[in-house]
């Protein structure tokens, strides 16, 4: 029996070459043809079929002559199989060794009619032996094929990023048109207030004068009355004509002179300046575009190269100052929520200065920036108030909540709420509530609360239950307890997957994406005392730390 074809046991021929497709539906019948492009053999009648394709009409069918002696079986198919894809109709079967190129004959006569080395690739294969860099090309192939699949992950991430983006933007927009329509409305309540003083002022006016003449005109139809009836007592007569003459001159000088006055009433006039601005407007804002690189993760732990000290004290403080927690915006300004004198400082770091304070309604605790120039405010009276960063910080709208407000984090239109206790909440901007979770079990005294952009984690601060992680949909991932991590408080990230934790006894620790301990970083021996708070600054390396009832703040430069 020869080698090479096929063999099915549903008749007791046996041929050489058998018919792919019968073969597939259990027919015995001998190949007739067969094809270099599908690789597989015809009976006669597959054949015609085959033919009947048009795709399939320019494919080479080799008779059996050609591919059933010894010497032409091991070399099957003896022609390249692919198309170009310049001449669909073609094969690439030659080789342009000037070009180091493989083409068709047609391409040969387009492209290479004046190199002196085209051959066909049958005559290459048969003068040269096997090549041995075919393993190492497959691997290559390979290698950049995982690239391909690495390089399309990050793209997917890249476009759920700027979905993420166009919701935030929105948002944004959202939040904007709201606080136009509440300055509107106190404009249009302005107006309408002037309008009724102006109605109301004309209306007391004319109503007083109404009652005049009402009055007038009482008093003249009794002395009409008395005169009618005065009869025969010309004594009464007299008092009656002399009344009479007196209410006809001081009524007639007071009705003469209503009739001769201009008529008053009022209008509103709008105001050009308004219509002139928003015909001037063709948006809301602006869509700009940023570019920002690609984080690279934190696996060692920071080391401290110098140490700082300020003072954030201001003469309008009533007490000493109490910072529970800090912030730094996108101007490099380090925002400060001063618990014990309700308000939120900005320090500049470079002049050493307080430039600039705003008063809260209630106590603040947390502060984070949600937008370029807009930052959030956990207070302690349930709510959460916004705050423009622009050159005079200012309060803006307030989010009343249901229940407590501890740490706050915010991430691409969400912001993550601690309530000091054993939850934590996700919310919209608007102040809709996505998700809650109660965590009996992992929460005791949560504090604040930290996003980190690299490993996408939230993190909580914990006193009792160290470091929390979660994902950013809220479900629990992790906790982290360590006899060095000393009543856990202050927690921040450093965007590039490691987590700085400030704790009450007075260190900070780091903690690196796979929330494994990296070290120490703040030890106890530099004094800090109950630390509140931590910030990091991933531009100039540079940590800050508050602690309590103090007038100053540290900074920590690190490498």
């Amino acid at each position: 029996m020869a080698s090479g074809g096929y063999h099915v046991d549903t008749s007791d021929e046996i041929f050489d070459f058998t018919c792919s497709p019968c073969a597939e539906q259990n027919k015995n019948r001998e190949a007739a043809r067969y094809c270099v492009e599908c690789q597989d053999y015809y009976c006669q009648s597959c054949t015609d079929m085959h033919k009947m394709f048009p795709a399939m009409r320019g494919h080479k069918l080799l008779f059996k002559a050609d591919y059933s002696s010894p010497s032409n079986q091991p070399s099957l198919p003896p022609v390249p199989t692919e198309r170009c894809n310049n001449h669909k109709t073609k094969l690439i079967d030659m080789y342009c060794l000037d070009h180091d190129e493989v083409c068709c004959t047609s391409c040969v006569a387009e492209n290479h009619r004046s190199c002196d080395s085209v051959t066909s690739i049958t005559n290459i294969i048969k003068e040269s032996a096997a090549s041995k860099e075919t393993d190492a090309l497959i691997q290559e192939l390979s290698t950049l094929i995982n690239v391909c699949s690495d390089v399309k992950t990050i793209k997917e991430t890249d476009l759920s990023e700027i979905d993420l983006a166009k919701e935030t933007a929105l948002d944004k927009m959202k939040v904007q048109r709201k606080e136009l329509d509440t300055l509107l409305d106190e404009v249009e309540n302005a107006s309408k207030m002037e309008i009724e003083n102006e109605h109301k002022e004309l209306s007391d006016e004319f109503a007083f004068m109404k009652q005049k003449i009402t009055e007038y005109e009482s008093r003249l139809q009794k002395r009409v009355s008395a005169l009618q009836f005065s009869g025969r007592n010309e004594a009464q007569r007299f008092v009656s004509e002399k009344l009479g003459q007196k209410d006809l001159v001081e009524i007639y000088e007071v009705t003469n002179t209503v009739l001769k006055e201009n008529k008053t009433s009022f209008e509103f006039d709008g105001n050009p300046k308004l219509v002139q601005m928003f015909s001037e407007i063709e948006s809301f804002g602006e869509v700009k575009r940023y570019v920002s690189r690609r984080t690279v993760p934190v696996n060692s732990p920071y080391h401290i190269k110098r140490t700082h000290t300020q003072n954030i004290k201001i003469l309008s403080d009533k007490g000493t100052c109490d910072i529970w927690s800090c912030c730094f915006d996108d101007k490099g300004n380090l925002l400060l929520t001063d618990w014990n004198n309700s308000s939120i400082k900005r320090v500049n770091l470079q002049t050493e200065s307080v430039t600039g304070k705003c008063s809260m309604p209630d106590r603040p605790r947390a502060v984070c920036c949600v937008y370029k120039e807009e930052a959030a405010v956990s207070l302690d009276n349930k709510s959460i108030q916004f705050i423009s960063l622009r050159d005079n910080m200012k309060i803006l709208r307030l989010v009343r909540l249901v229940h407590p407000c501890w740490g706050i984090a915010y991430n691409k239109g969400n912001m993550y709420i601690t309530d000091g206790y054993k939850k934590m909440y996700i919310y919209k901007l608007s102040g809709e509530l996505i998700g809650d979770n109660e965590w009996k079990d992992i929460f005791h005294s949560n504090r604040h609360v930290t996003f980190d952009r690299y490993s996408e984690k939230v993190y909580v601060s914990d006193i009792s239950k160290g470091l929390v992680s979660f994902d950013k949909e809220g479900a629990y991932i992790s906790s982290l307890t360590d006899r060095i991590l000393n009543r856990a408080v202050g927690v921040c990230s450093d965007r590039r997957g490691s987590v700085f934790i400030g704790g009450w006894g007075g260190n900070v620790i780091q903690v690196g994406a796979d929330c494994q301990m990296l070290g120490e970083v703040v030890g106890e021996s530099y004094g800090l005392g109950s630390i509140w708070s931590v910030c990091f600054d991933e531009r100039q390396k540079r940590l800050v730390v508050t602690t309590s009832r103090s007038n100053e703040i540290y900074l920590f430069y690190l490498e």
